[in-house]
């Protein structure tokens, strides 16, 4: 090869590079964004007084969800719980009453799985000839051990699997001579061992968390059942049987003279072990997931060589006494030009399909860990650009020196991937005040709070033309997506001390909805005003 023809190549994978971290920033551009299951409506509405006991509580979603054990519970007004049996007809939970509710006021308390296998959270009250007292409609589950332990377990298993695929891909790709090495064949093993552990101590943990028991509750079989049956257990059990299924060809592959078909066996359990991780995240759920699963495979795939070929170069090829290198730094090197590539490309369609708008990477926790994700992937990119220098200088002192800060920055980002995949994402939408004017000369002013999925508060306030508060007889509120012909639904106004009005209504999709205000200033005159304003995916605390 030339020293031209070296140049050339070299200026190629800069470019690839470049191109790559360029998508990471320009992919969170286009409108997207998937959150966890959202209550959409509940029968009868959170607080709403009713002069009949109603025969049912209806709670409707934005998905399919699948409640948790003891998860939907009805509480009279001194926390005594009173027994249903609730079932699920497709978005909807039914939980029927009993035939004689006595007035008073009621508190139905719920917890599901979303549809990405992660709980979610909230309560609702109403009453039965009484007012009931008012208690937030939706929330988040709260962060608690099982919670941490899960992340604990998704970050060991990540590192897990990459040192498991990555090791047996350098030492019979990039590095045929280390094979016979015994602490590369311990490495491996200790990728094996960890993520097989990981996964054994998550279908454990999985249980508690989803139903927010103390983690205390892992040895409770009821539990565990509930998690076997979910789509994150089978996941989870199919990973744990393709660990074990990989063991004799992992063995085979690692001999010298390997069959074909050991190699191909453990290229296909490989990719099933990639697949398992897809389907308990956030790919799994809303549009195009099918493209989205193949991404977040490809996304793990590569992360995995990258950091796996990493550390066996690190700690069995690089020392002084380890067999003879050859070019296992040059192949190394573009396979690891290979994986930054797909990983920018898939890191940005996630990023596209997740956050949606550049607003919601600095205005949400799940963009701020997407952020922090990109600095530490640019500081990889220069990373590699020295070691791949280094290489082709045969620099092996430098490379030893770079190697170890490469591995400790993608340790850094397989551990903010195991916090995203349970961190919802959000797009960030600034709270919207909308001036609307009258045909007499005055003006409405509109705040809608927080002009998310979810519960909105609306506060109305009519102004005069000098621009002062104006009291008037009625203020009605209508909203609607026309987008997806949804509504009319009717904000119940009330008035407030300070001379406006105040209501809420539950929005339950991201769009640009409408809203009908209707002013009516005498006994003669209304005015009828319109305006459009855009809701956005719900925060989480």
């Amino acid at each position: 090869m030339t020293r031209r023809s070296r140049r050339v190549g070299g200026w190629r994978r800069a470019v690839v590079l470049c191109a790559g971290f360029a998508a990471i920033w320009l992919g969170p551009l286009a409108p997207a964004g998937f959150a966890h299951a959202e209550l959409v409506r509940t029968i009868p509405a959170g607080g709403q007084r009713l002069d009949a006991a109603p025969r049912e509580v209806l709670l409707e979603f934005n998905e399919q969800v699948q409640p948790t054990r003891d998860g939907i519970r009805l509480l009279d007004a001194q926390g005594r719980e009173i027994r249903t049996s609730p079932r699920v007809a497709g978005h909807t939970v039914v939980l029927p009453l009993p035939a004689k509710l006595a007035p008073g006021a009621y508190v139905v308390s719920w917890r599901v799985i979303s549809g990405d296998t992660h709980p979610v959270s909230g309560a609702f009250t109403f009453g039965v000839g009484v007012d009931p007292v008012t208690t937030p409609g939706t929330s988040q589950s709260n962060v608690s051990a099982a919670a941490t332990a899960l992340a604990v377990c998704r970050w060991i298993g990540y590192s897990g699997t990459a040192l498991l695929l990555g090791g047996v891909v350098f030492l019979t790709a990039c590095w045929p001579a280390g094979r016979g090495l015994p602490r590369a064949r311990r490495l491996v093993l200790g990728g094996w061992v960890a993520a097989l552990v990981a996964a054994a101590v998550s279908l454990l943990v999985h249980g508690p968390y989803a139903a927010g028991r103390p983690l205390s509750s892992v040895v409770d079989p009821r539990l565990l059942a509930d998690t076997a049956g979910s789509r994150f257990g089978i996941g989870y059990l199919a990973r744990l049987a393709l660990l074990l299924a990989l063991v004799w060809p992992v063995r085979a592959v690692l001999r010298p003279g390997a069959r074909r078909a050991a190699v191909v066996a453990a290229g296909l359990l490989a990719t099933g072990l990639v697949a398992t991780h897809a389907i308990a995240g956030h790919a799994a759920v809303g549009e195009r997931r099918v493209l989205a699963m193949v991404s977040d495979g490809a996304h793990l795939a590569a992360a995995s060589l990258w950091a796996g070929g990493l550390v066996m170069l690190a700690a069995c090829a690089l020392p002084p006494r380890a067999p003879a290198l050859g070019d296992a730094p040059a192949r190394f090197s573009r396979l690891a030009v290979g994986a930054a590539a797909v990983l920018a490309a898939t890191g940005a369609f996630q990023a596209w399909r997740e956050v949606g708008s550049l607003a919601a990477l600095a205005g949400t926790s799940y963009g701020r860990l997407i952020l922090a994700k990109i600095a530490v992937f640019a500081g990889l990119l220069g990373l590699g650009g020295l070691a791949w220098l280094a290489v082709r200088r045969s620099r092996e002192t430098a490379l030893r020196r770079i190697v170890p800060v490469e591995i400790a920055c993608l340790a850094v980002v397989l551990g903010i991937t195991a916090v995203l995949v349970a961190t919802p994402p959000q797009a960030a939408t600034p709270t919207p005040e909308l001036a609307m004017p009258l045909p007499d000369g005055g003006s409405a002013s509109v705040h809608v709070t927080p002009a998310t999925v979810g519960a909105n508060e609306f506060h109305v306030v009519i102004h005069d033309p000098d621009h002062r508060v104006r009291a008037v007889p009625e203020v009605t509120a209508r909203v609607s997506l026309p987008g997806r012909d949804l509504g009319p639904f009717e904000i119940r106004l009330r008035g407030d001390p300070q001379g406006g009005h105040v209501g809420q209504v539950t929005l339950p999709f991201p769009g640009t909805w409408r809203l009908d205000l209707t002013v009516r200033t005498s006994d003669v005159d209304a005015h009828v005003v319109t305006s459009d304003f855009r809701v956005g995916v719900a925060k989480h605390p």
